[in-house]
């Protein structure tokens, strides 16, 4: 695993190069390189919420660096595997194409790294655009990613990413919202919670 290779093929994806891809859809040594993009970005993410708390507000949540930034990052990680999983059972089970579910990881993994921007959520008055724009920017370059690694139409790509969005977004939203004393949620999930 060369760090080196890692942020050259996340900053080609910064500038829209999805023939990334391509090239780490059949490599398998890929498939760790690109969980830690995921692990690092959901973290970001976290650490994005935290800080908007400690700058932001007066009030927040019980213990932000453990609720939101250690645990909240955790559970993204664990709930964007979900939807990569989600997005193979309905390709591969429901629109019946091709496609490998460790090349799938491989590319969703490095298409996560928009939740990274998330780490910007601290910044006033511009904080949804980084929260928002975040998980909007994930859409589209799972989409591409998903794309690489199946012979599914676009339409039927997009439908799948919704599935898994969906479940993402539902369940990141009960656990930010599933205590008063305590929030366990990263980027905007943990904000969303106790705004008035």
């Amino acid at each position: 695993m060369d760090p080196n290779v890692i942020v050259n093929h996340v900053m080609r994806l910064v500038r829209f190069d999805t023939s990334v891809f391509d090239e780490v859809r059949d490599d398998a040594n890929e498939l760790i390189p690109a969980l830690v993009v995921a692990a690092v970005a959901s973290l970001l993410a976290g650490l994005g919420a935290t800080l908007f708390w400690e700058f932001n507000f007066d009030f927040g949540p019980e213990d932000p660096w453990l609720n939101t930034f250690i645990l909240g990052g955790i559970f993204m990680a664990a709930l964007y595997a979900v939807w990569v999983l989600v997005v193979y059972v309905m390709l591969a089970q429901v629109y019946k194409a091709s496609g490998d579910v460790q090349s799938l990881f491989r590319t969703m993994g490095y298409a996560a790294w928009p939740l990274a921007l998330s780490v910007l959520m601290f910044i006033p008055v511009l904080y949804p655009v980084f929260a928002l724009g975040s998980i909007v920017l994930l859409f589209v370059m799972s989409i591409y990613a998903a794309q690489s690694v199946t012979n599914a139409d676009s339409t039927q790509v997009v439908m799948a990413n919704l599935a898994g969005m969906a479940v993402f977004t539902l369940v990141l939203s009960i656990i930010a919202f599933s205590s008063d004393t305590t929030i366990i949620g990263a980027g905007i999930f943990a904000i969303l919670q106790q705004i008035p």
